[in-house]
C-alpha cells in the first residue's frame, strides 16, 4: 500500500443482509382481492359469502370479483400475474363456527396474504334472512417483514370499516396452523 492509497475513496460497506423479497409494494391484485374485495363481501353478507364459496359457483363468484379488482388495479398493474382460478377455497370449521378460507398464490411482498378467512359467529341453521344479520370476523395471514432470519407471517383481523388489528407473529403458512390460530382468537367468543 502506497502513501496515496490512504487518500483513495474506500468502497462503501455492503448493507446488512436482508431479504430482497421483502422490498417493494404489494401487487395491487393480490392486496385488493384479499383486503378489500373478499373482506367487503364477507362482512357485508357473511351467509351469502360462506354459501357461495361452498357451492359449485365459487369459481364464478371469485372470477367476477377478480374482474372488478382488475378494473380497480388497471392503472397500477397492466396485467395480474395470477388469476381467480389460482385461488383455492377451503370450507372448514373453527371450533363450532363455519368458516371459508381462501388460499392465495404465494405472497411476494410484505402485507400480501397466504390465506384469508371469514368466520360466521352463528349456527347457519339458526339464522333467518328476516332476523338480525349474523356477526362475522375476517382474518388474514400475511407475509411479514424481516431484515434477516427465517420468513415471517403476521396474523391480522380486519373489520367492515377497514380497521386493522395486527396480532403479531403468525403461524406457519399452512391451512391447519392458520385455522388453529384463528380458533385461539375466537376462544373468548365460544
Amino acid at each position: 500500500m502506497g502513501f496515496f492509497d490512504l487518500f483513495r475513496r474506500k468502497p462503501p460497506e455492503p448493507p446488512p443482509a436482508f431479504s430482497l423479497e421483502n422490498l417493494g409494494e404489494p401487487r395491487c391484485h393480490h392486496y385488493a382481492m384479499a383486503h378489500h374485495a373478499l373482506r367487503g363481501v364477507a362482512l357485508e353478507d357473511p351467509l351469502f359469502y360462506l354459501a357461495v364459496l361452498a357451492s359449485p359457483d365459487a369459481g364464478r363468484f371469485l372470477a367476477d370479483l377478480f374482474r372488478s379488482v382488475s378494473k380497480h388495479c388497471a392503472e397500477r398493474e397492466s396485467r395480474p400475474d395470477f388469476a381467480a382460478g389460482d385461488l383455492t377455497v377451503h370450507p372448514v370449521t373453527v371450533g363450532r363456527f363455519p368458516c371459508a378460507v381462501v388460499e392465495f398464490p404465494p405472497p411476494r411482498a410484505t402485507t400480501e396474504v397466504f390465506f384469508t378467512a371469514a368466520v360466521l359467529l352463528a349456527d347457519p341453521a339458526e339464522v333467518t334472512r328476516d332476523g338480525p344479520p349474523p356477526a362475522a370476523r375476517y382474518f388474514t395471514l400475511e407475509k411479514g417483514f424481516t431484515f434477516d432470519g427465517p420468513p415471517r407471517t403476521v396474523l391480522c383481523e380486519w373489520t367492515a370499516g377497514g380497521a386493522h388489528a395486527n396480532f403479531g407473529d403468525g403461524p406457519a403458512p399452512e391451512l391447519g396452523a392458520f385455522v388453529a390460530a384463528i380458533g385461539a382468537h375466537l376462544a373468548p367468543a365460544r
